[in-house]
């Protein structure tokens, strides 16, 4: 099953494959990374940035390891092209599954693995984590980083989470949400909010109360919410350029994938500054089942 879009927007897979190219070479970093930098404490250099929400995970895994005494079980629920599974290998004694929608991002980061000796520890799979393969198994850790907006559904991200997360492990999102789900229907926050819907293809665009609900039903307790926002860049040059190139022609028809991008990110920037959306980091624990012995 495909992803669905956002009203009269591309598919989530059309997106990717379109746009991961330009992600790579005009996004904020340069290590392969397609999510956005965090500027977070003790953060002093664009590197450090672009792999901090990659550290934060890396925190939970390490305590994982310690406490099971071996391998640790990642799944990357839209892995992008596998740079941060890649970067948590070099790093930590995991195995690692990535899921990604998009077949061109599949063929890069099949690449990068290669490239970076790690066939066998790390790999890559094309699917919807909306509707994940019985043979996956499961995991310790799973995580998805700017990719659960994207899901056509909530609750069926969380029903595919619990199955494939092992009791007592752990569920890590971090994406935009929004700060109150009667925003979607106030006047002029729900115009933009829909603007990023739309553009971002975030059909999926939830409150954090409406996602705490989705997970505690889906048998995940919450264990922290991190919030990300002041860290963020949304006041560069080049985030003043797009909305003046928006301002310009945003009356025009939108309808390239990488514009709707554009048309997409201007509005979620005008979101954040305006209090509207908050981007957070949340960590989930699956339940333990009587008589499991899961290790926390």
């Amino acid at each position: 099953m495909e992803n669905a879009p956002a009203a009269n927007g591309p598919s989530v897979s059309r997106f990717y494959d379109d746009n991961t190219g330009l992600f790579l070479s005009l996004g904020q970093g340069t290590e392969g990374t397609i999510h956005r930098a965090i500027w977070g404490p003790g953060v002093s250099t664009r590197v450090q940035a672009m792999a901090y929400v990659d550290s934060l995970i890396m925190e939970r895994v390490r305590a994982l390891s310690g406490a099971a005494g071996g391998v640790v079980k990642l799944a990357d629920l839209g892995c992008g092209v596998c740079a941060s599974l890649c970067r948590m290998a070099k790093q930590l004694p995991i195995r690692g599954v990535g899921i990604t929608i998009s077949d061109a991002q599949r063929q890069i980061a099949q690449r990068r693995i290669a490239d970076a000796g790690l066939t066998g520890v790390v790999e890559c799979r094309q699917g919807d984590f909306c509707a994940l393969p019985e043979d996956l198994g499961t995991v310790d850790l799973a995580f998805s980083i700017e990719a659960f907006l994207h899901a056509p559904s909530a609750a069926d991200y969380f029903k595919n989470c619990a199955r494939l997360v092992r009791p007592g492990g752990y569920l890590i999102v971090c994406d935009d949400f929004l700060s109150a789900r009667e925003l979607r229907s106030m006047r002029p926050a729900s115009d933009w909010i829909e603007r990023f819907r739309r553009g971002w293809v975030a059909p999926n665009a939830l409150s954090e109360r409406e996602t705490k609900d989705l997970a505690m039903g889906a048998g995940f307790s919450h264990v922290e919410t991190l919030d990300m926002t002041p860290y963020l860049e949304i006041r560069r040059p080049r985030d003043y350029a797009a909305g003046v190139l928006m301002r310009s022609l945003g009356w025009l028809p939108i309808n390239g994938s990488y514009w709707l991008m554009l048309y997409g990110g201007h509005a979620l920037q005008l979101c954040l500054k305006r209090g509207w959306v908050r981007h957070l980091f949340t960590v989930w624990r699956r339940e333990p089942t009587a008589g499991s012995g899961a290790v926390a």
